[in-house]
C-alpha cells in the first residue's frame, strides 16, 4: 500500500506549521550520547556543506502486528518529510507476544521507550510505580491538542487517573456473529434464520452438525485463551444485560444475569454441536478452524476482520449479523470497547516536545483515515472516519464499523481493583462449560465473593466507577 496523498500533504503542511513555532517548552537540548529508551542525538546529512545537522529520534514500541504494514508506511513518510524539517526520526519497533513482559521489564528498569502501547490491564499500575507520565505534565501545544480532540472519549480509570490524561483512546472495538453461509445453506437454512436468540443459535448448531457428519460443527468456542469469554461472550452481552459483569446502577456485581447464555452454550457442547478441542483451543486456532470451513457460528469483534481477510484468509463464504441476545430484543445500544494506541515513558521528558509531535502525528485524523479505509480499526473520532477517501476494503468491515453512533462506550468495571478469593469469573465459566453444573448456584457464589470483596473497596475509589444508565440505554 502506497502513502496517500493526504498522509503526505499533512507532513508538508505541519512541517510548515511548526517551522513557524518558537517551540512547546523550550528548545531541545540534544546530546551527542544516547539514552536509554530513545531520545538518542545523531547526525544525518549536512545543509549547504555546514554543519551536519543533529537528528533526534523518537522511540516507539508496540504490538499492534495488524497495523504494522500501514504504520509502517507512516513513519516512512514522517521520517522523509517533517522528520527531516524538524530534525526528528521515528524508530518504531513492533513485538509479539511477548509484548507485556518486555515492556514490563523496559520500565522496571528505566529503558521503556518514549512512547508505548498502552493496556488498561497494567496501565494503573505504570502510573502508580512512576513509569508513566501525564500528558498535562508535557505541558506544550502538541499535548494540549490531543487532549482537546479526544477528551471527549476517555474513560476514567483507564485514560484519565487523578485528573490527568495518561493515554488517549484510538480505535473502537464492535461486536458480531459470523455465520458459515456454506455451511448454513449444507443444512437447508437460509438468512430468515440467521438467529437473533441463544436458543435460536443452539438449533440451528445442531442442524449444521448433524447434516455436516462429523466434517464439520455448528459452533465454534475456544476456552484456551480465557480472554475470549469477555470479549466474544460477556462484553458483547451488555445489550441485553446494561453491564458487563458489574451492575453500574446498583454498583454490584451481577455474573448470574449471563446464565441463560451460558446454558445455551453449555447444552451445544452437550448436543455435540460445538468443534472438539474447545477445552484447550486458544483463539487463532479457532480462528483458523472458522476460515478453513468446519465453524459454523461463533462470534467475533471488529479486529478479526483483518484476520479473516489477511492473516487467515477464509475459504469459506461469510456473514456478519447482530450478536444475539436472550429474548431476540433489548433495551441497551450496543456495547463498544475503546482501543487506546500510546502512552508516554519517563525517558520522554528529556526532549518531551518532539515526542509530543510524533505522539500527535500517530494520532492524527488523517493517519487515524487510513485504517480505516484499509478497514484495519475503527477510528474513535468520526473527524477522521469523514476524511476517508474510499469504503473500507475488506469483507465484512462495514458491518462492524455501522451504527456506531448509536454504542454505549465502555466504562471500567472495578473488577481489576478487587481483590477475590478463589476463582476468577472467567475461570469459572470456562469450568462450567467444560463439567457442568447448577449454573444458578455457581454464578450466585461468583457474586458472592465478588460482591464481598467489593466491600473493600473506599466508597471514593468505587465512586470513579460510576455510569449514567442513561448513557447505556438506547
Amino acid at each position: 500500500m502506497k502513502i496517500s496523498k493526504r498522509i503526505m500533504a499533512l507532513s508538508l503542511a505541519a512541517a510548515v506549521a511548526v517551522t513557524g513555532l518558537a517551540g512547546c517548552g523550550g528548545k531541545t537540548e540534544a546530546s551527542s550520547q544516547g539514552t536509554s529508551g530513545g531520545g538518542a542525538a545523531s547526525t544525518s546529512g549536512t545543509e549547504g556543506g555546514g554543519a551536519p545537522k543533529e537528528v533526534d529520534t523518537v522511540t516507539v514500541w508496540s504490538d499492534n502486528i495488524s497495523q504494522k504494514p500501514i504504520r509502517d508506511e507512516q513513519v516512512a513518510a514522517f521520517n522523509e518529510g517533517i522528520g527531516k524539517e524538524l530534525g526528528i526520526k521515528i524508530e518504531f519497533t513492533v513485538y509479539g507476544t511477548d509484548y507485556m513482559d518486555t515492556i514490563k521489564l523496559a520500565a522496571g528498569n528505566g529503558d521503556a521507550p518514549d512512547l508505548f502501547r498502552s493496556d488498561s490491564k497494567w496501565l494503573t499500575d505504570f502510573v502508580k510505580a512512576g513509569y508513566v507520565v501525564a500528558l498535562e505534565d508535557m505541558d506544550c501545544e502538541s499535548s494540549r491538542n490531543l487532549i482537546e480532540m479526544f477528551d471527549p472519549y476517555c474513560i476514567p480509570q483507564r485514560h484519565t487517573m487523578n485528573g490527568k490524561h495518561y493515554t488517549l483512546p484510538y480505535s473502537l472495538t464492535t461486536y458480531k456473529f459470523l455465520i458459515n453461509k456454506d455451511l448454513w445453506a449444507k443444512a437447508g437454512l437460509t438468512e430468515a434464520d440467521y438467529p437473533k436468540t441463544w436458543a435460536e443459535v443452539r438449533e440451528c448448531a445442531a442442524k449444521i452438525t448433524a447434516a455436516c457428519n462429523g466434517d464439520a460443527y455448528g459452533f465454534g468456542l475456544g476456552l484456551g485463551t480465557l480472554w475470549t469469554l469477555s470479549s466474544y461472550f460477556t462484553t458483547p452481552a451488555g445489550k441485553w444485560t446494561g453491564h458487563y459483569g458489574y451492575d453500574y446502577a446498583d454498583q454490584q456485581f451481577e455474573y448470574s444475569a449471563y446464565a441463560p447464555m451460558l446454558e445455551e452454550l453449555y447444552g451445544m457442547t452437550q448436543d455435540g454441536s460445538v468443534l472438539p478441542g474447545y477445552e484447550s483451543m486458544d483463539a487463532d486456532s479457532l480462528r483458523a478452524q472458522f476460515s478453513a470451513g468446519v465453524i459454523g457460528m461463533m462470534p467475533a469483534a471488529s479486529f478479526d476482520c483483518a484476520l479473516y481477510n489477511v492473516q487467515f484468509p477464509a475459504e469459506c463464504d461469510w456473514a456478519v449479523i447482530d450478536v444475539p441476545t436472550v429474548t431476540g430484543e433489548n433495551d441497551y445500544k450496543d456495547f463498544v470497547q475503546p482501543a487506546d494506541l500510546l502512552c508516554v515513558g519517563t525517558n520522554a521528558l528529556s526532549h518531551y516536545e518532539n515526542v509530543m509531535k510524533v505522539m500527535e502525528y500517530f494520532y492524527s485524523d488523517e493517519c487515524a483515515a487510513e485504517f480505516y479505509e484499509e478497514a484495519v480499526l475503527i477510528p474513535v473520532r468520526k473527524e477522521a472516519i469523514e476524511l476517508a477517501k474510499k469504503e473500507p476494503a475488506g469483507k465484512g468491515f462495514a458491518e462492524f464499523a455501522e451504527g456506531i453512533d448509536n454504542t454505549f462506550l465502555l466504562a471500567m468495571s472495578p473488577d481489576t481493583i478487587v481483590k477475590v478469593k478463589g476463582l476468577t469469573y472467567r475461570e469459572v465459566m470456562a469450568n462450567y462449560l467444560t463439567v457442568g453444573g447448577d449454573i444458578n448456584e455457581i454464578l450466585g457464589e461468583l457474586d458472592g465473593r465478588y460482591n464481598e470483596a467489593l466491600k473493600e473497596i473506599s466508597p471514593d475509589e468505587l465512586a470513579l466507577y460510576l455510569s449514567s444508565d442513561e448513557t447505556i440505554k438506547k
